[in-house]
């Protein structure tokens, strides 16, 4: 690790210069022109917008579980002024971020409040949990002028048609995509902006046009406070305010030009040194967090003329500056319309898809190998039982029960089997790729850029073509190899349905756990009931009647019914037709195979008159997971952390 106290000298050899390979008149002649775009944005919006929102917060404390996080907090983050937070590992720098945003959650699961002391904007108290819309205002004109001038300010004109990228397909830079994560916020033109560690993973020249652009925000009268680990000399002068925080406690809340004079009766500032690294040295320089001098540095900045100014000036704020109410309610974003949202979304979620090859390739391709798989497996089993070529078979002239009885199963098996293939090939998909998208959509839903029901039906709305284009090919690889007899689009569709129900199955588990990898551990517990479930291992007249209620919540059960019916109504026909001439009795004598198989199918839950209950059952449960996937990921929405 670097030493913090080493000096920062440009390769001139004058101090505090940036460094020679900043072209600093480029960067600064980008940040202008993004900055009087920031200012024009500005003036077209409300009379508060263009004198800009102060918050204040005082006493504020936070704790989770025994653990104090935040320890009696006082500070104000002004309009119009650049404020950003140091300090170690684990100094609360975060914490303090998400509760002034309403990102934390502040309520514990017994109506306890981990959270103490005011937060106000204004002047006015708020329910900062109420407040967080204002904080990211997404504008609803047109502003392609200021994307095309901060792809230019934030250096990402190379990337700017890339995909973005994940763990699983390569997209753009590690930086990059910080950069990009800045930008999306940025172009939203918020009311007040909190970033959390914005300069990681950034270059040198990406971190000063990046915190040039913030500075710039800052003047347009948007209050900007950011979390920043260790800022270099260039940037660190560029903050016109400065929090410190040690283990929740507040060491230095004030100006930079007063930051290392504050600091000087524990160590002076040498003339080549970065006063952000030397103050962080002082304060880590003692492992003891509770030592003399840490306390004595604490206690120093209660007493000073700094704190008793802040404190002041908070006071003076919300006993006779305060903000009207009204005016901070004009000041809550107003959305884009519902089918605004959706289309945006919907578009962005088809490209998305379609940008993805090698997943979209791996899932028609797993489709169409599992396809033929089971139909080299089952090759000629869906006729075999109706073929007057082999000797034992379920028609009248060469009818033997066991045969028959064995025949079905094979038949029965079929479609079971492709049943299974469109729920594993609909619902591993989503549980492999969900928990990796939740962090972006709580993001972005905290940031007021959309709602969860939009969310939810462009993903519905696109996944439902890929789904069925998948049952498409699983059906042409195998329908006719296998010999199967029901109608093809009927079959297709009855296993789209499965396959979108089982997708709002693990939807549910992907919203409810925090990774994938818990996902994958959770998948069997929702997919290998549905399979015992399926009359494959066991006929459903066998399961334990204490066991039986488990099938309502089975969508594989309804779809292999539905198929069953498909599958086999040409035996219903034969019965049906032949018992409108002659009893039932005798037609069991005619069509000894049939009756057979119609015993068969009954005894796996299978009844004719059951088709309109099955579909609206299977309706029912791709309503219900979807709408529980929609509560579990907007409750946990409302706070991203």
């Amino acid at each position: 690790m670097a030493d913090l106290r080493a000096p920062l000298t440009s390769p001139a050899g004058s101090p505090g210069e940036p460094a020679a390979d900043l072209d600093v008149e480029a960067m600064n002649a980008d940040a202008n022109s993004f900055g009087k775009l920031l200012r024009q944005a500005s003036r077209g919006s409300e009379g508060e917008r263009r004198k800009g929102l102060s918050m204040e917060w005082r006493g504020l404390s936070f704790s989770v579980g025994d653990k104090q996080i935040l320890k009696d907090v006082t500070g104000v983050l002004f309009p119009g002024r650049l404020t950003a937070v140091l300090g170690p590992s684990g100094s609360g720098k975060s914490t303090l971020l998400n509760v002034l945003a309403g990102r934390q959650r502040t309520t514990g699961p017994t109506g306890s409040a981990p959270m103490t002391g005011e937060v106000s904007v204004g002047g006015t108290a708020i329910d900062v949990a109420d407040f967080k819309s204002s904080i990211a205002y997404v504008m609803q004109d047109d502003r392609s002028e200021l994307v095309g001038t901060m792809l230019s300010t934030l250096g990402l004109n190379k990337c700017a048609d890339t995909i973005v990228g994940s763990a699983l397909l390569k997209g753009i830079s590690g930086g990059e995509r910080k950069r990009t994560s800045v930008g999306v916020e940025l172009i939203t033109d918020p009311k007040m902006f909190f970033l959390d560690e914005p300069l990681s993973g950034l270059d040198s020249f990406a971190a000063y046009t990046l915190v040039q652009a913030l500075k710039d925000l800052a003047l347009a009268g948007v209050p900007v406070l950011c979390t920043v680990h260790q800022p270099s000399s260039e940037i660190f002068a560029m903050f016109d305010d400065v929090i410190i925080l040690h283990d929740g406690e507040v060491v230095y809340h004030g100006p930079v030009a007063e930051f290392a004079p504050h600091f000087s009766r524990w160590g002076k500032c040498p003339a080549n040194f970065n006063p952000a690294d030397h103050v962080m040295f002082l304060i880590q320089k003692d492992p003891d967090e509770n030592s003399t001098r840490l306390r004595e540095m604490k206690d120093a900045w209660l007493s000073s003329d700094l704190h008793g100014s802040l404190c002041s000036r908070i006071d003076a704020l919300r006993s006779g500056g305060s903000t009207p109410t009204s005016a901070l309610r004009a000041a809550a974003p107003r959305g884009l319309p519902l089918w605004r949202q959706l289309a945006v979304l919907t578009s962005r979620e088809f490209r998305g898809t379609v940008r993805n090859k090698g997943i979209l390739g791996a899932r028609f391709g797993m489709s169409i190998f599992l396809a033929l798989l089971y139909a080299w497996l089952f090759a000629g089993s869906a006729r075999n039982g109706d073929d007057p070529n082999v000797l034992s078979s379920c028609v009248p002239s060469h009818f033997s029960p066991p045969a028959c009885a064995s025949d079905f199963q094979a038949h029965y098996g079929t479609l079971v089997s492709l049943s299974i293939s469109s729920m594993m090939g609909s619902a591993q998909p989503i549980l492999l790729s969900f928990p990796s998208e939740r962090p972006v959509f709580l993001r972005e839903y905290a940031s007021q850029q959309y709602s969860v029901l939009p969310y939810f039906v462009a993903k519905t709305l696109v996944e439902m073509p890929v789904v069925f284009i998948s049952n498409l090919m699983t059906y042409l690889f195998s329908y006719w190899i296998m010999g199967l007899q029901g109608n093809f689009l009927e079959l297709t569709v009855i296993g789209w349905a499965l396959g979108i129900t089982s997708s709002s199955l693990a939807l549910v588990i992907g919203c409810g756990v925090a990774s994938g990898e818990k996902a994958i551990q959770l998948a069997p517990l929702a997919l290998i009931p549905q399979m015992l479930f399926s009359g494959l291992f066991l006929p459903v007249s066998k399961i334990p009647t204490s066991l039986q209620w488990v099938k309502y919540l089975c969508p594989l059960k309804y779809a292999i019914n539905l198929a069953t019916m498909a599958e086999f109504h040409y035996i219903k026909e034969s019965m049906d037709d032949c018992e409108i001439h002659h009893p039932q009795q005798v037609c069991r004598g005619l069509y000894p195979g049939n009756y057979l198989r119609q015993d068969l199918i009954e005894n796996q839950g299978v009844q004719w008159s059951d088709w309109v209950l099955d579909v609206a059952i299977l309706t029912g449960l791709f309503v219900t997971f979807r709408t529980i996937s929609l509560i579990l990921l907007w409750r946990k929405g409302k706070y991203v952390f």
